[in-house]
């Protein structure tokens, strides 16, 4: 049938769902509705079946969509769902450690989407210590083999969670009454990192079970991996104003971060369905990552020695090399007890009447996560010393003293810390989902939601040169380390030897550098006779809490050619924001002894609500029997970062040249969008795709900053220094624009899967580079593109996959310099071969070409780092039965 007309679109994806084994995609209810009529999953393998699984899903779907099965999944060599999601067009990740960790969708960065697992919010919380609480998600947390199907919705929907400008990615765990009963899979792999020389275990395992009536079942699921994460570079932190014009390199130092990464993610659920038109599920989730990390950087400071510089080179006005006589260095190595912890619980029920069908879901989902210690040492030269550097082509820094000599080097500074925090959201949901026959109309749906969020953060200052640390009254225990240290070499801090750093990326003699020796450094800080005094810092403790009601109402229409659905949302926020208002420069209030106090240090909370209302309108015309146009209207908002919102000012490192800071705004609006889609799409075989679609996003208004200067207290040198502190604004609006083009087809055996993304982002905001971020737009970049090539036959399956993205902002730097980073492309490599029907050999390659990230500030001749994380292979083989 090639004309215009009517054909059971619902029963035909219905069908092929099953043929194909993708009945997760088929919502709860409608399965709930198909009565006595029992459909079989029938599990379909391969590459090219999985393709036609996601080309289904996006088919019959009302919306803008695009989909990865778990079939899918399980072909890409990715480590969590973000690098699963970097396949499909218009979404990119962040790689910053190696693995994926957060996304952007159609150049809104990944605090402007959402990410919902079987339709609610997933509590997380970051590990990293220079990470800020947002709204992006973290996938570290979610291994992929969790995931039964993904779906980006790029258009909305009413009944779908607001919050999302970009687009919310919907992910759906299995269900227990989906698969045959003991059903079995299990997976051993072997990780080989080049950076690390670290080899290091994957486990997966999944068991389902059902009574022979199909009445009740259960499923536990268990992932554990480990991985070292080693990554070196070179790093400039900041770029200082001159006098007269121009910039010059605050700090440059040849880095190596280290992190042991121990990742155990558990999943359990529980299904009845007594009747033929009901069901209830329970899901647990509870997923564990351990990330004790280190970090030690040989640093040069130029920011400090400008009036010094000789032999300098200026390009674009940057000072890209110089060298000082007689300069200041210092060596930071870092010790960090990290870890993040999620759990979520969820009870779903699902009811499918002749009158109406109803779905009601509740639960809560919390996390934790931080670094709870840390310790930190500077050293600097025993007699002084110079350096050269040039940050022109590949990077060179020389020092005049052996950075791998220890009896070079002397203690400098001590200082630590800690930093928890912390993510709950209760919530509670219900639909009504009425079949009606007013004229198109065929069903109405309505439907009320509330949810309980609060985000909180705390933060400690440890003080080892604090009152009644040291036996001798006159003294401290940073002053008594300093009297037996005299140098590295003489208190077994130099005992591991040297390492190179980074030599791959950056020449000269800084790359030969001391051993980081963490044990004996983590004894002398924490070690039994080690004392601290422990102070909490006010200015860094927040708490945002947002109460949040929703209640939409949405029709579903279907007519001689054509069907989609239009609706509203309606949603209202109160918000509370709460920090320490406090007397005096000093922000640090002493809790285990008599030392530092503030005055008038109040619990302050600021309140506030506002309104809003989002209309939604999505269409798709089958224009033949293989080709359909869609149009999708809608109005939509994402709600300000929670540190963004929270009321405190939180300085940077005191002790450069032009120290800065970033200070919140608990006043901040929502950023609103009016957004628009016009797709085409034709399927001219039934694992063959090409479509266009155009996207057009009108913002009220992006967030901008200002800059206020305000005295901070330096403990390390008893003194106030002045501060520039960066604060987030609403600023004018703009618009994003762009085209999606996505083909894939198979040859029989071989295939071809590819997409490309155009986007064109402008603020409204006049561009002054004298005000850090003006004009700009976070996490665009004008081109993405993705090829894969497969290959498959009854027993082997392979794929070859490049993913590319153009130069993209990526926000202010803590040091207040604006941060990009450059092109990245990344070629990965999968490939599995058959056994026998139950055994599974495979073999990745991730990161064959080993890419490096690459940051500037504006100019690409002003430089921010370049960090090699290296190539990883994989090896190991699927169980399933």
């Amino acid at each position: 049938m090639m004309g215009t007309g009517k054909f059971k679109h619902h029963l035909l994806a219905t069908s092929i769902a099953t043929v194909l084994g993708a009945a997760a995609v088929i919502p709860a209810t409608a399965v709930a509705a198909q009565g006595d009529d029992q459909v079989e999953v029938i599990e379909v393998r391969g590459i090219r079946a999985s393709a036609k699984a996601s080309i289904n899903t996006k088919r019959f779907n009302d919306s803008v969509v695009d989909a990865i099965t778990a079939e899918d999944i399980g072909k890409f060599p990715d480590n969590n769902v973000a690098e699963s999601l970097s396949r499909i067009t218009g979404v990119a990740v962040s790689r910053e450690f190696g693995e994926g960790e957060k996304i952007t969708i159609r150049g809104s960065d990944a605090t402007k989407n959402r990410t919902l697992l079987n339709g609610q919010n997933v509590a997380t919380a970051d590990w990293f210590i220079l990470d800020s609480p947002s709204r992006g998600f973290n996938f570290t947390l979610l291994p992929s083999s969790l995931v039964s199907d993904l779906e980006v919705y790029k258009s909305s929907q009413a009944d779908i969670d607001e919050g999302s400008i970009g687009g919310t990615v919907l992910m759906r765990t299995r269900r227990p009454l989906q698969l045959d009963a003991n059903t079995f899979q299990f997976s051993a792999k072997g990780q080989y990192s080049e950076v690390s020389e670290e080899f290091e275990p994957n486990l997966s395992g999944l068991y389902s079970w059902k009574n022979d009536q199909e009445s009740y079942g259960f499923l536990i699921s268990a992932v554990s991996d480990s991985r070292t994460v080693v990554r070196e570079g070179v790093e400039v932190l900041g770029w200082n104003d001159v006098d007269g014009g121009g910039k010059v390199p605050s700090v440059i130092g040849v880095p190596r971060f280290e992190q042991e990464r121990e990742r155990t993610t558990v999943f359990g659920s529980f299904q009845i369905a007594p009747g033929d038109n009901w069901d209830l599920t329970f899901n647990a989730l509870y997923s564990e990552l351990d990330s004790d990390n280190q970090n030690q950087n040989w640093l040069i400071f130029p920011g400090n020695n400008v009036a010094d510089l000789t032999d300098t080179a200026v390009t674009n006005g940057n000072i890209v090399a110089g060298t000082a006589q007689a300069g200041t260095m210092e060596y930071n190595f870092i010790n960090r007890e990290s870890r993040t912890e999620t759990e979520s619980y969820d009870l779903d029920f699902n009811y499918a009447g002749d009158a109406f069908s109803f779905h009601a879901q509740v639960g809560t989902t919390q996390a934790e996560g931080g670094t709870y210690n840390e310790a930190s040492y500077s050293a600097g030269p025993v007699s002084g010393g110079g350096y050269d550097y040039d940050l022109r082509g590949t990077p060179q820094l020389n020092t005049t003293i052996d950075s791998a000599d220890p009896s070079q080097v002397k203690p400098g500074w001590i200082w630590g810390g800690n930093k928890p925090t912390t993510d709950e959201e209760t919530y509670a949901q219900f639909d009504f989902d009425i079949p009606v026959e007013l004229g198109a109309f065929t069903a109405i749906k309505t439907g009320l939601k509330y949810r309980d969020h609060e985000r909180t953060q705390d933060r400690q200052v440890y003080s080892w040169h604090g009152p009644g640390t040291s036996s001798n009254p006159d003294s401290s225990y940073l002053a008594d380390f300093f009297a037996q240290c005299v140098t590295w070499a003489e208190c077994g801090l130099g005992d591991k030897g040297s390492v190179s750093v980074g030599t791959d990326v950056v020449s000269g003699n800084m790359t030969q550098q001391i051993a980081h020796n963490r044990d004996a450094m983590w004894n002398i800080a924490f070690g039994p006779d080690a004392d601290y005094a422990i102070s909490e810092a006010l200015n860094e403790i927040w708490a945002v809490k947002e109460e949040i009601f929703a209640g939409y109402v949405m029709g579903n229409f279907d007519g001689e050619g054509f069907r989609g659905n239009v609706g509203v949302r309606v949603v209202s926020t109160d918000q509370t924001a709460s920090s320490y208002q406090y007397s005096g420069n000093s922000p640090f209030r002493t809790i285990d002894r008599e030392w530092l106090t503030v005055t008038d240090a109040t619990w302050v909370t600021e309140t506030r609500s506002y309104t809003e209302v989002l209309p939604s309108f999505n269409i798709a015309f089958d224009m033949t029997y293989d080709q359909i146009v869609r149009f999708s209207a809608a109005r939509v908002m994402a709600r300000p970062n929670f540190s963004d919102l929270a009321p405190v000012a939180i300085q940077g490192d005191l002790g450069v040249a032009q120290p800065r800071g970033t200070r919140g705004n608990p006043n901040l609006l929502p950023e609103i969008a009016n957004q628009y889609d016009l797709a085409w799409e034709w399927y001219f075989d039934d694992a063959s795709l090409f479509s266009a679609t155009y996207f057009y996003k009108d913002i009220q208004s992006y967030r901008t900053s200002g800059e206020t200067q305000s005295y901070v207290y330096d403990e390390e040198t008893d003194s106030d220094v002045l501060v520039t502190f960066t604060q987030p604004l609403n600023g004018a609006g703009g618009s994003t624009e762009g085209v999606e083009l996505t083909y894939q087809h198979d040859f029989g055996g071989f295939g071809v899967i590819t997409n490309y993304t155009y986007t064109d982002a402008g603020n409204d905001e006049a561009r002054d580079i004298a005000v850090s971020g003006s004009g700009l737009v976070p996490g665009v970049s004008e081109h993405m593109a993705n090829v894969t090539a497969y290959y498959e036959n009854d027993t082997f399956g392979a794929r070859l996959m490049y993913n590319y993205r153009t130069e993209w902002y990526k926000g202010l730097h803590y040091s207040g310099a604006e941060l990009w980073n450059d092109d990245f492309g990344q070629l990965d490599f999968s490939s599995s071969y058959d056994v026998t029907d139950n055994v599974q050999i495979v073999f990745e390659a991730v990161n064959l070409t080993d890419e490096e990230v690459v940051e500037f500030s504006t100019d690409k001749s002003r430089l921010m780092s370049i960090y090699q994380n290296g190539r990883r292979f994989v090896i190991g083989a699927n169980l399933r039965f």
